[in-house]
């Protein structure tokens, strides 16, 4: 049994981690149009963007005035040196359910800030092996299974919460079962279960029975 599994929203209250976050720079003069605005790279041409606090910075100091860049800089760093408090709270059972040596964390993000937050948030201790992609996530889970060479015939798993995400996986791995986890505290609430999800879950217990019912 393969499991692959994503981060945002899935394993990790990103939704949370975003309004505590964009509190910070609130609490320190900028305001919330101004994070808005600057939040993704607007030269960005992906369906899905990055987020990039650090590029973020240097186009609020490059556009508004009066922005001290260190110190949002500085506070960066201090913020996301602990995540842990963000990782909810059915991780470990369903690690401890299905087994550790199962899963891999596939994650899609700006690969020195996404690093930083999936490593920081401690989940390695559950859950040791962890892939960061900013290209495609299937190119990424091709690699796992072109490494690890496990049995062809073994089920796979792929959890995520976007529904392009699931799509580009069936397309590339049409044997994989997908799950499409729509959390309550998620933050794509408009996002509706399409032909390409096999399967709708609200929570990782949800998930973990479903994927027991393929044993």
């Amino acid at each position: 049994m393969k499991i692959f599994i994503d981060f945002d929203d899935v394993i990790f209250n990103t939704k949370k981690f975003k309004t505590d976050f964009k509190n910070m720079f609130i609490e320190n003069g900028i305001s919330d149009e101004i994070f808005d605005k600057y939040y993704n790279d607007p030269n960005d041409p992906r369906a899905i963007k990055t987020f990039d606090p650090w590029r973020q910075i240097e186009c609020i100091y490059n556009n508004e005035s009066g922005i001290d860049k260190e110190k949002l800089n500085k506070l960066v760093y201090e913020f996301i040196a602990d995540m842990s408090a963000y990782i909810f709270a059915d991780v470990a059972d369903f690690v401890r359910a299905v087994g550790a040596e199962n899963i891999s964390i596939v994650s899609f993000g700006e690969r020195e800030f996404q690093t930083k937050k999936v490593l920081n948030s401690g989940i390695g201790k559950f859950i040791p092996k962890i892939v960061i992609t900013d290209t495609s996530k299937a190119e990424a889970i091709a690699k796992i299974l072109e490494n690890e060479k496990g049995n062809s015939s073994e089920g796979m798993f792929f959890l995520d919460d976007r529904v392009e995400q699931i799509h580009n996986i069936k397309e590339n791995f049409p044997d994989m079962i997908t799950i499409l986890i729509k959390r309550p505290e998620g933050r794509y609430q408009e996002m509706q279960k399409e032909d390409c999800c096999d399967h709708e879950v609200h929570n990782l217990k949800e998930a973990q029975k479903i994927i027991e019912s393929y044993a």
